[in-house]
């Protein structure tokens, strides 16, 4: 046996691992190392491999928030690839203008210059005592730049017209509004369809309830969390407010309030929002947490109720989002291997094979479970400095997430 192999009869969930179990972990000059952990245990499980479409995802022990409003939620940290809470996450509802998620990433695949200058029609104008809008004006300039803003702060449905109206044009190569915005429309469920999203579909780029339009809480995080990635939308919906003015000749001030109420809160830095009577109050946010995560939810069909005046009197989505919060910072803790609190045992091995980890993102854990096991493996022997193999971390039989380790010097 080489002196870089250990074997180990520990437990692995309700079983023994055998010394067979061990041989083959150990097979081909690897380590397997696995250790039972008792302070604490994973809140998490595995999402799927794709970060943008995690339709696949493992449970294990789950956040356990209480008294929430909402139909589906899904939320998951972005950076490890860890899913935190899902709820109903493959339920197909309406989403209001979450909708204007996928219109946005539409227009920064078809427009290269969000300079260009957009003529505004009489067709992008929307009845401004019925619909959210940036109140538009026919025969206003507005560039492509200033319509994202109208369209992601204010949640403006004149906004979306108007760029799915020039960006459909430009995808058609067809002047007319309505063709123009019909091949938009199409090019948002091709995408859809090309990131393996199964359960969206749209029927028009403002979010205006339409019985076809749909999509889950699991799949608005996955685009939302593609929003992020892209730095102009995501610098957009981080702003509390937007002012600009359009650059035709009228020199027309647009300005508004976003409409996430709980951005620059709780560590939310970003967001979308999504209202109508169908879909109830809808939300999806991006949160950086203390180890500087991001963490993607989407929640739909919360409480929404409206008077008479089809105003909107109860909005239960921000008590669902403060809920949900809380029981993550409540019930979850992240970590980074070694951590001798959150992995007993571990320094020692690493120690003993004299291996280290560098800096990497953090993988949450759930507190006071028992659950949690790490394994190292590690190859042959490498000069310092050199990738040696890695630790991997379980819940249960369920793989959370490997962090690589290195020769030490």
């Amino acid at each position: 046996m080489s002196s870089r192999t250990r074997l180990f009869t520990k437990f692995w969930g309700s079983g023994f691992m055998t010394s067979s179990d061990a041989k083959r972990l150990s097979s081909g000059g690897l380590t397997a190392s696995l250790s039972r952990r008792n302070l604490v245990g994973s809140a998490v499980a595995l999402a799927a491999a794709s970060r943008l479409a995690p339709t696949i995802a493992q449970e294990g022990a789950s956040l356990a928030p209480t008294g929430l409003t909402a139909q589906s939620v899904y939320s998951f940290d972005a950076t490890s690839d860890v899913l935190l809470y899902s709820q109903n996450p493959d339920e197909r509802l309406a989403i209001g203008s979450l909708v204007k998620i996928v219109t946005a990433l539409i227009v920064m695949e078809t427009v290269s210059d969000l300079s260009t200058e957009v003529l505004i029609d009489e067709s992008d104008t929307v009845d401004i005592t019925v619909y959210s809008n940036m109140q538009l004006v026919a025969g206003d300039t507005l560039t492509v730049s200033l319509l994202l803003y109208g369209l992601l702060i204010p949640s403006g449905n004149d906004g979306a017209r108007a760029l799915a109206r020039y960006a459909g044009s430009q995808i058609s190569g067809n002047d007319d509004p309505d063709t123009a915005r019909s091949a938009f429309v199409d090019r948002m469920n091709a995408f859809a369809q090309e990131q393996g999203l199964v359960n969206s579909q749209f029927l028009n780029a403002d979010g205006i309830d339409a019985r076809d339009t749909f999509s889950t809480a699991r799949e608005i995080a996955a685009l939302f969390s593609l929003l992020m990635d892209n730095e102009r939308l995501r610098e957009i919906v981080s702003l509390p407010t937007y002012r600009g003015t359009s650059s035709g000749p009228e020199a027309r001030v647009y300005e508004d309030d976003t409409t996430n109420q709980r951005l620059g809160q709780n560590g939310i830095i970003g967001g979308k929002t999504g209202t109508t009577e169908e879909a109830g109050a809808c939300v999806a946010f991006a949160r950086e947490d203390a180890s500087g995560n991001t963490v993607i939810t989407a929640i739909l069909g919360s409480t929404a109720e409206y008077n008479d005046s089809s105003e909107l009197v109860t909005d239960e989505r921000w008590n669902d989002a403060d809920t949900l919060l809380g029981a993550m910072d409540e019930q979850l803790t992240w970590i980074e291997p070694p951590d001798d609190d959150a992995l007993p045992g571990l320094g020692d091995e690493m120690s003993v094979w004299q291996v280290e980890t560098r800096e990497q993102a953090p993988v949450p854990m759930r507190v006071g479970d028992d659950q949690t096991m790490f394994q190292l493996v590690l190859g042959a022997p490498v000069a310092a400095g050199e990738a040696a193999g890695s630790v991997d971390l379980f819940y249960g039989e369920i793989q959370l997430g490997s962090f690589p380790v290195y020769q030490a010097g």
